[in-house]
Formats: structure tokens, sequence, C-alpha cells
């Protein structure tokens, strides 16, 4: 999958909203990826690496 430069500033973005959700007492960053629709990506790209 290719992506432009456009995607690469949202996901980094959504990275940063992850990481400033661990702030906030009750929201997790997986949450917030939940939401910004990049939970399954994350997830599976764990696993690449995991494999």
């Amino acid at each position: 999958m290719q992506r432009s430069l456009k995607d690469y500033i949202v996901l980094i973005l959504k990275g940063i909203a992850m990481g400033a959700a661990d702030v906030v007492p009750g929201v997790s960053g997986g949450t917030i990826a939940f939401i910004s629709g990049i939970y399954q990506e994350l997830i599976e790209t764990i696993n690449q690496i995991n494999s």
C-alpha cells in the first residue's frame, strides 16, 4: 500500500493523539486508535513484528 505524505502526516497526528490520551484518566491510547480507525492496522503491524 503506497502512502502519500498527507497520509503519513495524518498517521503521525493520530499517534500523537494516542500518546496524549494516556495523560487523561480513563482514556487509553487503544481507545483513541479505535475511534480514529487505525486500531486494526496497529494490531496487524504489531503481529508482524512478533512473527
